[in-house]
């Protein structure tokens, strides 16, 4: 889910938001963005800024994911002839998208992004880039190589970051490029770059790496995020690492490369914070969060008297072994139950008198146990510590 309700405050930090907190950051309040490629709407972020978002992508399928993310207009569309009238968008983003457009048909995408865009309008782009030292170029590859290559992310038009960039300063007046993603990956980046691509990394910090439980992972991508975001903050230059390129132009007066219209209040300004011990939200098919075996939601409210939430689970042999939940409010414990269905339970809690105004409030809840998808199903990559799952939360 990419719906940016759902956005945890704490993401920005983690290194796959790198790109979208990038974008977030140039991008002005209450402006019009067209998404190339939108996939199924990572930049719904964008919401929050009270942005007018488009999206265009050649799937119907995450077309309709987008429009459910909260895309204010998506159309299944070739990104090289998009449906809309000249001069209709501030800014033309996409990420991931140029590598996988043929060379022939390069130019003719960046003149319809320019086509769309307002005069001084500005685009920017995450653009998956070519190393020749480590892969060779397309006509070095052997026939049996260059169909591996394609093949393993669909790259048919990749180029070196100086190509990039000059391809670019033949539509637009500034252009400014900069390799970002030198240092910082995240460990699947890591994995599949070592893996896929036979970049020489240290073949024992990748043997590490895969050894990492779920909860690791998170926080290895939380530090590579952080750092990703300093580096940022204090303009630091990077050479080329061959691997990914952000690019910026525009016609108009050249802007900051980093956090031209930086305002993340509304990131930060929630009733409700989900704090430790919880997932990201996801479809169960409800719009929900998985917790761990113990989680804390935080809030501020007056003359709270009920608190009523819904909630599930998926775990094993709930018959013979029921899960017992405890919740507890500011450290007093409020309410204790068994579950021994696999259906959706709602449960209100009355408040006491007590803890009526004692705000702020820190809910916990308390799980018997846990369970991983991924040990009871082969299939699944799924390696969380997950109890139940929670939706609804509702504050009287």
């Amino acid at each position: 889910v990419l719906d940016a309700r759902y956005f945890d405050a704490l993401n920005r930090f983690d290194i796959n938001f790198a790109r979208t907190m990038w974008v977030y950051d140039n991008v002005r309040r209450g402006s019009s963005v067209l998404d190339l490629g939108c996939g199924e709407g990572m930049l719904a972020l964008l919401k929050r800024k009270d942005v007018y978002l488009a999206g265009v992508d050649f799937s119907a399928e995450l077309v309709g994911l987008a429009r459910r993310n909260g895309y204010d207009v998506v159309s299944v569309a070739e990104v090289n002839r998009l449906p809309f009238a000249t001069a209709s968008f501030d800014y033309v983003v996409s990420l991931d998208v140029l590598g996988h457009i043929a060379f022939d048909e390069k130019d003719a995408l960046l003149a319809e992004i320019r086509r769309v865009l307002k005069p001084d309008g500005v685009t920017m782009h995450g653009v998956e880039s070519l190393n020749r030292e480590l892969h060779g170029d397309y006509a070095s590859m052997s026939e049996e190589r260059l169909a591996q290559f394609i093949g393993i992310d669909g790259h048919i038009g990749l180029e070196v970051d100086e190509e990039i960039a000059a391809r670019f300063r033949k539509f637009f007046t500034n252009v400014q490029a900069e390799p970002r993603y030198t240092l910082c990956l995240s460990v699947a980046e890591f994995i599949k770059q070592y893996d896929e691509y036979g970049v020489p990394f240290d073949d024992d910090f990748v043997e590490y790496l895969r050894g990492l439980s779920f909860s690791e992972r998170r926080a290895f991508d939380m530090a590579m995020g952080y750092v990703f975001g300093k580096i940022s903050d204090l303009g630091l230059k990077l050479p080329s690492s061959g691997l990914y390129l952000l690019v910026k132009a525009t016609d108009g007066p050249a802007e900051p490369f980093y956090n031209a219209h930086r305002d993340r209040s509304d990131l930060l300004e929630s009733r409700m914070v989900f704090g430790a011990g919880w997932y990201a939200a996801n479809r169960t098919p409800r719009i929900a969060r998985w917790m761990d075996k113990h989680s804390r939601l935080r809030f501020e409210t007056t003359d709270l008297s009920k608190v009523r939430l819904e909630l599930m689970t998926h775990i094993p042999e709930l018959k013979s072994k029921p899960i017992e939940l405890h919740f507890a409010l500011n450290g007093v414990e409020i309410r204790c139950l068994s579950l021994v269905e696999y259906d959706w339970l709602t449960v209100e809690i009355e408040i006491p008198e007590e803890l009526r105004a004692s705000s702020p409030y820190e809910l916990e809840i308390h799980a018997s146990r846990t369970w991983q998808p991924a040990l009871y199903d082969p299939n699944s990559t799924d390696e969380r510590h997950l109890s139940i799952a929670v939706c609804n939360v509702e504050l009287n």
